[in-house]
């Protein structure tokens, strides 16, 4: 329940681990698609 009372708003720490989490996510979508994103890029290069 305190954190429904809690009207202080995001710390640092979790805006921190919130960023942090975003970067990992967009990191690991790289690494998956990474050969995907630059055929298709490479791709539309092309036809333009």
């Amino acid at each position: 329940m305190r954190l429904l009372k809690d009207l202080i708003g995001i710390e640092s720490t979790e805006v921190a681990l919130i960023i942090a989490v975003v970067v990992l996510v967009s990191y690991g979508a790289y690494r998956l698609l990474g050969q995907n994103i630059a055929a298709i890029v490479t791709d539309i290069a092309g036809k333009i």
